[in-house]
């Protein structure tokens, strides 16, 4: 038999979307041996405690993806504040997959997850919301209302993708972003 291989990053790749389509509890050994193509030993040998830092794995290469592709962006104040946030529903949108992908802040926070994991997953919220804000206050607005502007936007975006997939309505999301990009600047 051909030893399987692949690399570092196919391989977090397809955790990922393992992990985002099932959620922690949900995501077996097995399956994630299935999905990459490499025996369970593998898997060990290249995450020695398992399915605990596959899901890290995949969080910290979401956290990077978050970083370069949303929160640097929105931080650059060199583009305007209106473009930075249409620039940055373009990236989400794309990232949901129109909001038919589930996020891992839902899916990795539920059940058992460890603390680690839940704290990574919080600190790539706290960066988003971080930027947002800025982003806000760049735009003129005051401290409180850019941080409620910031969170009110992210917890739409979270909403917007469980209902979606509840209703399976493929448009909820989109409308979802598309009305908070009307509300965030007035």
């Amino acid at each position: 038999m051909v030893q399987q291989t692949i690399n570092d990053n196919a391989l977090v790749e397809i955790l990922f979307d393992v992990f985002r389509k099932h959620g922690y509890e949900g995501t077996s050994i097995a399956q994630l041996s299935e999905a990459t193509g490499l025996k369970k030993s593998s898997l060990y040998h290249r995450f020695p405690n398992g399915k605990a830092d596959m899901a890290k794995a995949v969080v910290c290469h979401v956290g990077t993806l978050l970083t370069d592709y949303l929160v640097t962006p929105l931080l650059n104040s060199q583009v305007s504040p209106e473009k930075r946030f249409n620039d940055m529903l373009v990236t989400v949108k794309g990232f949901y997959s129109e909001g038919s992908k589930n996020c891992l802040l839902n899916v990795l926070n539920l059940g058992n997850a460890e603390n680690e994991i839940k704290s990574l997953l919080n600190e790539s919220y706290n960066n988003w919301l971080t930027a947002l804000t800025k982003l806000a206050l760049d735009a003129g607005m005051s401290q409180k209302i850019a941080k409620e502007k910031a969170e009110h936007f992210l917890i739409v975006v979270e909403g917007a993708l469980v209902i979606q997939r509840l209703t399976n309505n493929q448009e909820r999301f989109g409308n979802s972003l598309n009305y908070e990009k009307k509300q965030f600047f007035s």
